[in-house]
Formats: C-alpha cells, sequence, structure tokens
C-alpha cells in the first residue's frame, strides 16, 4: 500500500496529466460507436473492501471526464436537453459496467508503476466537459491579427540588425483587433550569425503580461533565400502563440510548470490544440495538405522539439486524430 507521501506525489504527477479512453464502453455495440474520452484522476486515499471473502485495501480514485471526442460518447453522457435526447441516455444507463471496468482497469494499469500489486476502485466519477471556442472560429478570429504582426516582424528582420525590439511600438502599445476579445504584443529578439547556414526561429507566450516573445537567429547573407520558410514558420508561431493566449485569458487556463520531458510537453492538451492552430494557418497560407505540414516540421525541427522518432510518430498521430 503506496504511503501519504507516496500518494502526494503521484498526486502531484497526475495534475499534469490527461489521460485518454478509447474504445467500445456498452458491449455488443458496432466498432463505429467506439469511445474517444479525454479524462484526469487522483488517488483520495484507500478504502478496506471485500472481494472473493477476503478483505482488501482499495485505492479510491477520483475521476474527472474532460473531454467527450466522439458522437456516442457526447449522445450518452451529454444528451440533448429534450425528451429524446434524456430518454436516449436512460436507455443505456445501467450497461456501463464495461465502461466503468476499463476505466478502472485503464488507472489500474498505470498506478502499478507505483505499486505492482496495487487494486483500486472508482470512488467519484464527474464531468467537466469544456466547450471553448471552435478551432475554425479562432482562427477566423486571429486572421488579421496573425498577418498584420507577421508583417511587422518582418520589417525588423530585414533591417539585419542584432536586437530587441518591442511590437507595435517602443513605447507599451499594444496589438487590438475588433474581432480578438484581448489585446497582446511582441518581444522580438534578433540574433544575426553569419556562420548559420538557414535559421532558429521560436516562440512563446508569457500569460501574466499578454506577450509573445519571439527569437528568430539567421544568417543575413541566406535571409533572402530562407525567407519564404521563415514567413510559413512566423505565421504557425504567431497562431499557436494566440491560441495559447485565449487559453489563458478567456477559456481561464491557469499556468503549471509543464512536464520536463518532451513527450509529456508536446503531448498536453492545450499544446496540442495550439499545434493545430499554427499548423492549420502553414497548410491555408502555403496551400498544402495539413498532414504534410504537420509531418515536415517535425522532421525538420528534431533540434527543438527534441523527440525519438516514436515519440514523434505519437505526437503527430496525436495532433491529426484530435478534433475540436
Amino acid at each position: 500500500m503506496l504511503n501519504e507521501k507516496q500518494l502526494e506525489r503521484i498526486n502531484k504527477l497526475l495534475l499534469t496529466r490527461t489521460f485518454k479512453f478509447k474504445g467500445q464502453i456498452i458491449n455488443d455495440l458496432p466498432e463505429s460507436m467506439s469511445s474517444d474520452i479525454d479524462y484526469k484522476f487522483k488517488v483520495d486515499g484507500y478504502r478496506k473492501m471485500t472481494s472473493v471473502g477476503e478483505e482488501y485495501d482499495y485505492a479510491l480514485l477520483n475521476v474527472v471526464i474532460t473531454g467527450l471526442n466522439d458522437k456516442f460518447s457526447q449522445l450518452l453522457f451529454t444528451p440533448e436537453d429534450n425528451e429524446q435526447g434524456k430518454m436516449i441516455a436512460k436507455s443505456f444507463e445501467n450497461r456501463l459496467y464495461k465502461f466503468y471496468s476499463n476505466l478502472n482497469l485503464d488507472m489500474t494499469r498505470f498506478l502499478r508503476i507505483f505499486d505492482e500489486n496495487i487494486r483500486t476502485t472508482i470512488d467519484s466519477l464527474t464531468f467537466d466537459i469544456q466547450t471553448p471556442l471552435t478551432e475554425s472560429k479562432m482562427s477566423r478570429m486571429s486572421r488579421n491579427a496573425v498577418r498584420t504582426t507577421v508583417k511587422d516582424i518582418l520589417n525588423v528582420i530585414k533591417d539585419k540588425e542584432n536586437g530587441e525590439f518591442y511590437l507595435p511600438g517602443e513605447d507599451g502599445e499594444e496589438y487590438s483587433f475588433s474581432n480578438l476579445p484581448f489585446t497582446y504584443s511582441v518581444i522580438l529578439y534578433v540574433e544575426i550569425d553569419e556562420t548559420l547556414d538557414g535559421y532558429q526561429l521560436n516562440g512563446s507566450f508569457t500569460s501574466d503580461s499578454d506577450v509573445i516573445e519571439i527569437l528568430i537567429k539567421f544568417n543575413p547573407k541566406t535571409l533572402r533565400k530562407n525567407i519564404y520558410n521563415i514567413i510559413g514558420e512566423l505565421n504557425d508561431i504567431v497562431a499557436h502563440e494566440l491560441e495559447h493566449g485565449f487559453q489563458y485569458i478567456n477559456e481561464g487556463k491557469v499556468y503549471q510548470d509543464p512536464p520536463s520531458d518532451s513527450l509529456g510537453y508536446y503531448t498536453q492538451p492545450d499544446e496540442i490544440k495550439s499545434q493545430r492552430v499554427g499548423f492549420r494557418r502553414v497548410a491555408k497560407l502555403r496551400k498544402l495538405p495539413f498532414n504534410n505540414v504537420v509531418s515536415e516540421w517535425f522532421d525538420t525541427h528534431r533540434d527543438i522539439h527534441g523527440l525519438s522518432e516514436n515519440e514523434q510518430e505519437i505526437v503527430i498521430n496525436e495532433i491529426l486524430d484530435r478534433q475540436w
């Protein structure tokens, strides 16, 4: 049995993780009605329970369903607010043993990393389904913001000067767009390196000051050759970071230290969503298939993401499979 300090450490780890349940939740349904459900959980302690005449300590799991990514799960767990919707959900209510059993088994397998003999039971299951702005609508809202911000960044880059630049102005001005529900500014760090063959580009969003920070390092001698790719990548980064801004400012996201490992970082639900927004912007700009844009970025940015081949495939599949 895990002691209190062990449970505390495990629950701290679980705070940063969102798990996925995939498969049938009711017997005898066609495969097309398989479910795709996101959930989080923590361990609330132990309770003695009897199994096959013997008494054991069972870990009590507090489960929160955070995402219903398929039509059947949505119909079942968040039915339409009418008599027909309620009737459909009610008809399946007593047939969910398979779901609870398999969900409990998924969590047990994870916890056996820490205690190979652990027994678990779902003590609480609640729903906290977010209904964020859809990706396509957010993309429409940020389109003009991305275009304007990238244009301003390019105007600085073309001067080919080292330095720290504040956009849209040096006196604390902010970008403000009537169809974007928050304001922001940009700090651009430009580093000239005449030994560099191509360029390096990265970005981040600082939630406490609503600032997008962008770092670009390039060789001025090869800038013209690389400008097309730089423009595409700037569109990706700005759209990506604006999506993070929306998550913090309009969806109430609270900053947490990101996972230290690359796979954990890149598979965070909010990170997956922001990657999709950025890559879709590039795909539209370049008139390329979305799948190709995603694969190309991960192939050409191994020095940034630090993922192994298998981890890279996991992240790409998450980006391609996830729907909002």
